[in-house]
Parts: structure tokens; sequence; C-alpha cells
């Protein structure tokens, strides 16, 4: 498991990544970056937030609940927009919705409905567009992804570099592209709803 993650956008994924890591118990220290406050909304788009959130920096509430979740995480929580490198020293997964530059980011995570994208290629080699929701978030999907990613850190998936795509409604995973590999390569694999390779 990575030492020390800063999540970069605390919007549905990045939030709800925070507090799957919080309530693992498995990381002492976790960054936070985002510029956004909670948008006023009834339907899931805010999810994990709730209404009465509205108005509210993103990164206050979520720092809030991961220390709710785990009183021993230290948190640190920064209420601004990135779009440069950020600390070198931490583990930095990109969860903004747009990803239109380098961050220094070892993997990049977007969410579409049931379609899962995780990017642990160098900046050089990704070149994919990422989703920008056209399927409604749903909330079993949202959770059923972090357990994936939470998973995926877990076992150190990163350290292959490679573009997944991962069909949340079916259990399938298809690695899309690999770094250094200048075709498609696509290998299929059934995993179990908590991420875990069957």
């Amino acid at each position: 498991m990575i030492s020390k993650p800063a999540i970069v956008g605390c919007g549905t994924v990045g939030a709800t990544l925070a507090f799957g890591l919080a309530k693992s118990k498995k990381v002492s220290d976790l960054k936070i970056y985002d510029f956004d406050c909670v948008s006023d909304s009834k339907d899931n788009s805010a999810y994990p937030f709730l209404p009465e959130e509205a108005g509210i920096p993103k990164v206050q509430i979520v720092k809030f609940n991961c220390r709710y979740l785990n009183p021993n995480l230290r948190v640190l929580a920064y209420e601004t927009k990135i779009t440069n490198t950020v600390d070198s020293r931490s583990f930095i997964i990109d969860c903004r919705d747009n990803k239109s530059n380098d961050i220094n980011a070892k993997i990049r995570i977007s969410l579409d409905g049931h379609m899962l994208y995780i990017d642990s290629m160098t900046y050089e080699e990704s070149e994919f567009d990422y989703h920008r929701y056209i399927v409604p978030r749903q909330p079993d999907y949202i959770e059923k992804a972090v357990d994936i990613i939470l998973n995926y850190l877990k076992n150190d998936d990163y350290i292959y570099k490679d573009f997944r795509f991962y069909d949340l409604r079916n259990g399938k995973i298809h690695i899309l592209k690999k770094e250094g590999f200048y075709g498609c390569k696509t290998r299929d694999t059934k995993f179990q709803s908590n991420g875990k390779r069957i």
C-alpha cells in the first residue's frame, strides 16, 4: 500500500476514495487538494456530499469526515486549484474532472457511470481523453469503484504502467494500453466486487 497519498480533486471519486483510505487505516498521512465548494444539487451529482453541505469547500468536509473515520489520520487540506506539479514526495492520485496538464500523478482515475478508468502510465505515454460523466453517477458503482481502487493500491498494481478499464456491471477488467507497447493489448480478467481478481 502507498505510504503518502495525495488526492487532487475531491469530487465524487476523490472524496469517496479519501474516505476509503481513512477507513482502511493503512495510511497515516493524507493530503487533499480541491478549489471547489459543494454544489447545490438534489441528485447524485454531488455524492458523497449532503445537500446541507452546499457552498462549503469540499476539502473542509473531506478532512472533517476522514478525521471522524480515523482520528489518528493526519489530513492536510489545500483549498487551491492544482495546475502544476504537486509535492514530489507524495503518491499523487489525480481525480480531477479535467486532467489536461501534467501534475506528476502516479495514477489518474475517472469514473463514468459503470466505467472505471485507472491510468498509471507516465504522462508522455498517456494520450487518452477521460470521460466527463456522460452517464449519471450511481452510489453503488461509486462504492464498488473505490473498493477496486483501494485493492489496486494495496496490491501495487500501479507498477505495471498501464491504462485499465473496469466494467463495474459485469466484473471485467480490460488492459487498454501498456506503457512501451505501441499497439493495443487487451487482457480480460474477472474480478470480485471488492476488486480482487478471481
